[in-house]
């Protein structure tokens, strides 16, 4: 989820058809611009199936965790829906493989934020609000300089994006977000929802799925958030997600 330096609560907006969850009054923006750059090129996908890149993996990912201890675990949920999302549109296992690992891997720049702005209770200030937005340049550059892992690096950087090119870094606007990113967003939203903050509590799966819909088009691709209401609305959700997961955790992480 991207921080605001007041952390204000998803902006609520009426869907059509939203799985039998009533609509809400429209409410402030859930998401406010950073000053865009200019887009890195994306990097090449390459193959990632030796031992040594597992534990790589796991290792950016405990440090990501490390650095922010509240939120542990977070990037393994995020992988494990994302990997969820990405069946349910059709993609194949090897797709499915480099998808999960970018979801694991989409915060790794925050072990370049102090961890002091990171576990802050507190509103941000404006400076630290663009501190915490910098993790996505700085995971797409570590990522980039990492050659079994550079097909990861364009889910670190963009998967704060916008559909409606409203998002940051690079302001990047529907389609020319890459696939990978755009998934792990709508994961990556859910999750956040979901989970308890120290800032503030976690809501139901309902409330977050209306929130999706409320921004799909808008924040999120309509095709994904689309692909999130069957899972969403299905029986046993919850428990296939936590499945997923702890499968996710149980396995080399580049398995």
């Amino acid at each position: 989820m991207q921080e605001s330096t007041n952390r204000p609560r998803p902006e609520i907006a009426p869907a059509e058809q939203p799985l039998g969850i009533t609509p809400r009054a429209a409410r402030s923006a859930w998401i406010l611009a950073e000053p865009r750059g200019t887009p890195a090129e994306p990097a090449p996908a390459l193959p990632a199936t030796d031992c040594s890149l597992s534990s790589l993996v796991g290792e950016l990912v405990d440090q990501v965790d490390a650095a922010d201890p509240s939120q542990a675990g977070h990037a393994v949920r995020v992988a494990a829906l994302a990997t969820m999302l990405g069946s349910s549109i059709g993609m194949d296992a090897p797709e499915l493989r480099q998808l999960r690992i970018g979801a694991l891997l989409h915060d790794v720049g925050k072990i370049l934020v102090p961890a002091a702005i990171l576990q802050k209770v507190s509103p941000l200030t404006t400076s630290e609000a663009s501190a915490i937005r910098r993790h996505t340049v700085y995971g797409g550059s570590i990522l980039r300089k990492i050659p079994v892992l550079a097909f990861a690096a364009p889910v670190a950087r963009w998967h704060h994006e916008r559909w409606d090119g409203l998002g940051y870094p690079d302001g990047l606007v529907g389609n020319s977000i890459p696939l990978h990113a755009r998934i792990v967003a709508v994961a990556d939203a859910l999750d956040a929802m979901t989970s308890v903050r120290a800032y503030r509590p976690a809501i139901s799966l309902e409330q977050a799925f209306e929130e999706l819909e409320s921004q799909s088009g808008a924040q999120f691709d309509p095709l994904i958030v689309a692909a999130v209401g069957p899972l969403v609305g299905g029986d046993g959700f919850r428990d296939s997600w936590e499945s997923i997961t702890n499968h996710i955790v149980s396995l080399p992480a580049a398995a």
